[in-house]
């Protein structure tokens, strides 16, 4: 995280900065700039009936830290491979297949968040500032936003109340429709084109600390999407 932090501080202005590292009682930690703000995701909740423009300023936001970039990142192919291999509940049968699947899709070298969301996006004075760049890395813009797009329709809030849980869901769905129409407006991304990577994302994202009714859900859409492959 230190090593991604010090790489994105010299391509983007909207990042805290990162000052160094420290040890306090035998726990290693990252100095960064302190920023004095509100998540997106918090505002939103706020004041619901400007749900759909901060859904459209999440999109511009995404769009302008997708810049070309060489570094020392891992790319896009790489993290989702590993995360592949990890991902325990996949059949092995499935899992090569995502992972044929994977090596077949186009590279790039675009900047990509791969947790962005309205809890990573910090308004502060009016500007947003995007946290959380921990899974960094570089590759082809789509899957960054298939990311997006995943953890928006099928993302679950944990250790909430129902109530509290179901409404978080229903506004989640809202964003992402206004979220990847806008999306699709502004860029030059098509949707089959960002559709493509959802299959080695969502499996990938089996590898990871989700709520069991999540893992259903993505378990599902896995299968799915391998059945229509075998089928051709």
């Amino acid at each position: 995280e230190y090593q991604n932090g010090m790489i994105i501080q010299n391509i983007l202005k909207c990042v805290p900065k990162v000052y160094g590292m420290a040890e306090i009682d035998d726990r290693s930690g990252i100095i960064y700039e302190e920023i004095h703000g509100t998540d997106m995701l918090k505002i939103m909740a706020g004041v619901p009936w400007k749900i759909n423009a901060y859904a459209k300023e999440l999109a511009h936001d995404h769009l302008s830290i997708q810049k070309p970039v060489s570094s020392d990142l891992w790319t896009v192919k790489e993290k989702l491979e590993e995360n592949l291999q990890n991902a325990k509940m996949l059949s092995n049968e499935n899992k090569e297949l995502v992972l044929k699947y994977l090596k077949q899709l186009p590279d790039g070298n675009e900047l990509c968040h791969f947790d962005f969301h309205p809890g990573n996006v910090m308004i502060a004075d009016g500007r947003p500032v995007i946290l959380d760049w921990m899974t960094a890395c570089r590759g082809n813009a789509c899957a960054d936003v298939a990311r997006t797009c995943l953890l928006l329709k099928y993302g679950e809030a944990v250790n909430v109340p129902w109530i509290t849980r179901k409404m978080i869901s229903f506004f989640q769905h809202h964003i992402y429709k206004i979220y990847i129409k806008e999306y699709l407006a502004i860029s030059l991304k098509s949707r089959k084109d960002i559709d493509s990577w959802e299959l080695p994302v969502a499996a990938a994202r089996l590898c990871e600390w989700v709520s069991e009714n999540e893992k259903k859900k993505l378990l599902w859409l896995v299968d799915g999407h391998c059945k229509k492959i075998r089928r051709g």
